[in-house]
């Protein structure tokens, strides 16, 4: 379930304290001297950028990559990963067990019935997180900490695997980005990715964090029940407000702030709070491809070793 993982590897817990001592295993080597950083050098390990410090060493890619031969739709067990992470050991002749994370994606493919874009109208709005979709291809859910996307990952990757040749590939990313021991209650290390009970803690958030989205039902025009015009009129804003979903109201509440429509900040917040009552209505049932997605994250995470 891993994919980017970023490590920092302070100079106190490598052997003899020598940082540098990894550069003879290292490719395309390059050196830099700065007044903020002093004497540091950069090179490639597999997938990983490595930079040399006095202080440490920081490597930065994926780990999955770095396994998989520069391919990231496999899934990271947890013995994948650890054999992953011995794989990276024996490059730099460095045992990395003692490496800070400092941070990690749990990530996974689903093959779907649709284009991934189908189904981002209905995901709507997440507790303590922006939503942002951008030119239509990624959405994105953001907060200091943490970072939720979804995404085609058919038009990322060079060579489709076979197996994968005739299928829309979503991909769904947890990013933890800063602040992990806060965030996972330990200090993470290397080690801990392929504990157990971590394992199957960041897989279960993977699957936590997915289901704490809105999620935004199909509804059809209810017109048994209109009488007024003005009933005719709010039913039908309503089933058009639905159909455009969650990115139609953030581009419109976006528009109104960057010309100060309101003087108050609080004007902006009860429109938004009124639009999403209407786009989240109970009435309606869940959409077909939600369900695809809930029975599929269900899955993945209810299996994931």
């Amino acid at each position: 379930m891993y994919d980017t993982v970023n490590l920092w590897y302070d100079r106190v817990n490598i052997a003899d304290r020598k940082p540098f001592a990894v550069l003879p295993h290292l490719s395309e080597i390059t050196e830099k001297q700065s007044e903020k950083e002093g004497y540091c050098c950069y090179g490639k390990c597999l997938d990983y950028s490595v930079s040399c410090y006095e202080t440490g060493i920081s490597l930065k890619g994926s780990l999955a990559k770095s396994y998989f031969d520069g391919d990231n739709t496999g899934t990271m067990t947890r013995r994948a990963t650890q054999n992953a992470v011995q794989k990276i050991s024996d490059c730099l002749h460095l045992d990395l067990n003692k490496a800070q994370v400092v941070r990690f994606d749990v990530a996974s493919i689903i093959p779907t019935k649709r284009p991934p874009t189908d189904y981002y109208r209905f995901l709507g709005e997440k507790p303590f997180f922006k939503r942002l979709q951008t030119n239509f291809e990624t959405l994105y859910y953001n907060n200091h900490q943490k970072q939720i996307i979804f995404y085609d990952k058919r038009k990322e990757i060079k060579s489709v695997p076979e197996i994968l040749k005739n299928e829309n590939i979503f991909r769904y990313e947890l990013r933890f980005l800063k602040r992990i021991k806060s965030q996972m209650k330990i200090e993470v290390t290397t080690k801990t990715l392929y504990d157990e009970n971590f394992y199957m803690k960041v897989v279960k958030s993977w699957y936590d964090e997915f289901m704490s989205i809105q999620k935004i039902n199909k509804h059809n025009i209810m017109i048994n029940n209109i009488t007024t015009v003005k009933e005719a009129e709010n039913a039908l804003f309503t089933y058009a407000l639905q159909q455009l979903g969650q990115n139609t109201i953030d581009e419109f509440l976006d528009e109104l702030k960057s010309k100060n429509t309101f003087k108050e900040r609080q004007r902006y917040y009860e429109l938004k709070k009124k639009l999403n009552d209407i786009l989240t209505a109970p009435r309606g049932e869940k959409s077909d491809l939600i369900l695809e997605l809930e029975r599929d994250i269900y899955n993945i995470s209810k299996y994931a070793r």
